[in-house]
């Protein structure tokens, strides 16, 4: 009798003992899931865009993510010295690449403007008034919110809207609340019948514009690779990208205006201080330059570029510099007597066709630049290493709206994104294209 009871509690002590160790195996599993289920949720931080309270979200809207821009050598983006020239750093990997200060995204999407035909450039007046261009030749402007119907300026002949070409660029006169002042860059058919692109300077009144003068003409144009940004800079003076036309050889000839980044006064004239005397080039060696961008603290310009099938690049711009195209691309530096300039990053094998870009000077993000990516489908969020050193890229976005060709700060913090669906290239969605409003949620 007392045998079998010392079986029974030896087995009662077993099974006892197999259940503890049973449940400590599943709070470990259930821990192990919690971890993973909040190193998730940090990394991927989705945020809805802004609905009216008690409304159901569409069913095609997607959560917003921030993924590194993956980093494998030989096949994707590459960091390099470009502000130097000197030799390349090694490619980056996901390891070496330092986290963001803030991986939270500050912002809620809201659609401001929606069926547009190809916006391409905005601009924001002091009196709120955001203006917009759109490819096929019309300048239009949000007013207290709402889109103008009727357009202020739509381009006639010898205006020509043709693949990449057409209305591009625009900025505002640092006067501009005093002047009306305004420039644009346009495709036109030119007297040999051929395409050419154009700076014109525009006055916008109340209802409507005007174009008042040419300021510089002739600019290598085809159906691709017309360049196309314009911006004011810190010194007053307008900046101007071009492209190469598809004759790479044109980046590398200083007596040409095509593959460059040009500079001249808001009336037209060549500053005194330009790398050539009397030419209004300002740097050379571009392929199809189409982001301009000076950092805030530092006045440093930056700028982005289409590689050919890849390697698109970004560089930080110096005055009298050669960029490399089409000796170069990439982490090619070529011969040292060239004197090169290799780019901050590049995209490596993959492509993220950048176009318009941003610092941001508000908020938690301050100081990060933004680079609109078409082909990416994505907005490239590239934090800066104070030495110029290597930037971390992570993609925003990530094919939620499609090819985003614009990205740009209003005087309120608020971000916005134009996308170009509608471009011969992408796949246009329901009201496309549009112009997204990212307002801060830090205010």
């Amino acid at each position: 009798m007392s045998g079998t009871r010392t079986t029974v509690l030896s087995r009662t002590f077993l099974l006892r003992g197999a259940l503890v160790l049973l449940m400590g195996l599943l709070s470990a599993c259930t821990s192990s899931e919690q971890d993973s289920m909040q190193e998730q949720l940090t990394v991927e931080n989705p945020r809805l865009d802004a609905q009216p309270a008690g409304t159901a979200l569409p069913s095609s809207m997607t959560t917003m993510t921030e993924t590194p821009v993956t980093r494998t050598p030989g096949a994707s983006a590459s960091v390099g010295k470009g502000a130097s020239g000197s030799t390349q750093a090694p490619e980056v990997t996901a390891a070496a690449t330092k986290p963001p200060a803030s991986s939270a995204f500050p912002y809620t999407a809201q659609p401001l403007a929606h069926g547009l035909n190809v916006p391409w450039e905005m601009a924001f007046a002091p009196d709120g008034r955001i203006f917009f261009t759109e490819r096929p030749g019309s300048l239009r402007v949000i007013e207290n919110g709402k889109l103008r119907e009727a357009p202020l300026l739509e381009l006639l002949a010898p205006f020509v809207s043709k693949g990449e070409g057409g209305l591009l660029g625009l900025a505002l006169d640092p006067e501009f609340e005093s002047n009306g002042f305004a420039y644009v860059y346009h495709s036109y058919r030119n007297a040999e019948g051929g395409v050419a692109n154009r700076v014109l300077r525009i006055k916008i009144g109340s209802s409507k514009a005007e174009i008042k003068e040419v300021l510089l003409d002739n600019i290598p144009g085809d159906t691709n690779h017309n360049g196309g940004r314009i911006k004011i800079g810190p010194d007053g003076y307008l900046y101007i990208t071009t492209g190469e036309r598809y004759e790479p050889e044109l980046a590398q000839d200083k007596t040409s205006l095509g593959g460059k980044i040009l500079r001249i006064t808001t009336s037209g004239g060549i500053p005194e201080d330009n790398p050539w005397p009397g030419s209004p080039v300002y740097s050379m060696g571009h392929r199809n330059p189409q982001g301009l961008a000076w950092q805030p603290e530092s006045g440093v310009l930056y700028s982005s570029e289409h590689g050919q099938s890849r390697h698109d690049e970004l560089n930080i711009i110096q005055a009298g510099a050669n960029y490399g195209w089409p000796l170069i691309e990439g982490d090619e530096t070529g011969a040292a007597k060239l004197k090169l300039k290799t780019p901050l990053a590049h995209s490596g094998e993959e492509t993220w066709a950048p176009s318009g870009m941003t610092f941001i000077t508000q908020g938690p993000w301050s100081g990060e630049l933004l680079v609109a990516g078409l082909a990416g489908q994505e907005l490239l969020r590239v934090s800066l290493s104070p030495s110029d050193g290597e930037p971390a890229i992570t993609a925003l976005f990530k094919e939620k709206y499609g090819r985003i060709r614009n990205v740009a700060e209003g005087p309120d913090g608020t971000l916005y994104l134009m996308t170009n669906n509608r471009d011969g290239r992408g796949s246009p969605r329901a009201q496309d294209d549009k112009l997204i409003a990212l307002r801060p949620d830090w205010k």
